[in-house]
């Protein structure tokens, strides 16, 4: 198990350290941007009590401008941040030059046009590249397969080094013996501050290594997430809504397509017992005939951003699905809360900031790792030949 962990933790260990740094900084991507990119991001009202556009105005902008399709799209913009609108060509068309526009909420002036997370784009796109690195190496779907595997191996490594914390020593007195293993020594060599580092900070973020570890594996590695989840009873939270049987005529216009989805979850609202707090966002699937509504309600819990969504067939407004965040199942629940906790979208300011110390301690603890096998291993190669 030794070995395993040794050999494990070197071949993941490059991967766990570019993760970790860029965890690290990406919960705070608003800052990066208003500190790299202010004159696109920051946005401020032209005079005293302007509204903001609706998110169906920055729609219908981004389209004319572009001739392209908007599939998704924030209702309420954000009054302080430049809103970003992503577009894709119209079916059967050419790839558009650009994918990502930024608008201004209170004028609809575009005040950037880029590729995702192109840094060539400009320094908008330094946020969204560091997020690209962290997700997939900025590798595409080769780089998400590279970190799945890579953060099941870490799991796997994280289990065998708590294991090998356990005492050796078949005595009674087990826990005090093991509870040497939580702590940092103060004096002693630089390599036993260094082994006691390592060993001690992986026990203390045993927890949030599983919650990060597994929820990776969940992002990017389907292939084992999913049997895992059948196995433990989920129904699955992001299964393709299926309108198997559209109904005749043409897909309602976005206005009326808000109207008809307000209205299917206020009717879920008052059939399950809870409370809508506002429109978050519409989702345009004309492949599917569906259109999906989303809305902030008391069944998202303590998160950013609302995730309750009502779809319905894209002519009548008939309605197909209703999905809450968590699904319908305990298994489906704890798969989302995982993923919530990657992301930081749970608990506000203060957890981000766990996020960020979780993000640069790992990289840390990861560094000490190797350090310690490049010294283990210089002691024990031998001398070379032909000195003097």
């Amino acid at each position: 198990m030794l070995i395993a962990h040794r050999w494990f933790g070197l071949i993941v260990a490059l991967a766990v350290v570019i993760t970790g740094l860029t965890g690290a900084v990406i919960p705070y991507q608003d800052h990066i941007r208003s500190l790299v990119a202010g004159e696109v991001w920051d946005v401020s009202p032209p005079v005293p009590g302007a509204p903001v556009l609706s998110g169906l105005e920055l729609k219908r902008i981004v389209e004319e401008e572009t001739g392209g399709a908007v599939s998704f799209i924030q209702l309420v913009p954000d009054a302080d941040h430049a809103s970003s609108v992503f577009v894709s060509a119209q079916t059967g068309e050419p790839p558009l030059p650009f994918q990502q526009y930024f608008l201004d909420p209170y004028t609809g002036d575009i005040r950037a046009r880029v590729k995702f997370a192109e840094l060539s784009d400009g320094p908008i796109n330094i946020a969204p590249f560091l997020v690209s690195v962290h997700y997939s190496l900025a590798a595409g779907q080769t780089g998400r397969l590279i970190l799945g595997v890579v953060a099941l191996a870490w799991l796997l490594l994280s289990i065998a080094g708590l294991v090998l914390t356990f005492s050796r020593r078949r005595s009674p007195s087990f826990w005090r013996h093991w509870g040497r293993a939580w702590r940092l020594r103060r004096r002693g060599a630089h390599k036993v501050r260094l082994c006691d580092f390592h060993r001690a900070t992986g026990l203390w973020l045993a927890p949030l290594t599983f919650v990060f570890t597994w929820s990776a594996v969940a992002f990017n590695l389907d292939a084992v997430h999913e049997p895992v989840q059948r196995m433990l009873g989920a129904q699955g939270l992001y299964e393709p809504v299926d309108n198997p049987a559209p109904d005749a005529g043409q897909a309602m216009p976005p206005e009326r397509a808000e109207e008809v989805g307000a209205r299917l979850m206020q009717a879920q609202a008052d059939q399950r017992g809870f409370t809508v707090r506002g429109p978050e966002a519409l989702s345009f699937r004309p492949y599917a005939n569906v259109i999906g509504y989303y809305a902030r309600t008391s069944l998202d819990g303590p998160t950013e951003t609302g995730s309750t969504a009502v779809w319905f067939d894209q002519a009548s407004g008939r309605l197909i699905e209703f999905r809450q965040q968590f699904g319908e199942t305990s298994a489906d629940a704890f798969d989302k809360s995982l993923r919530l906790l990657h992301t930081g979208e749970m608990f506000g300011e203060g957890y981000k900031l766990v996020i960020s110390l979780f993000g640069l301690i790992v990289a840390a603890t990861a560094l000490a790792g190797v350090f310690l096998w490049l010294r283990n291993s210089r002691r024990s190669a031998p001398s070379p030949m032909g000195e003097d």
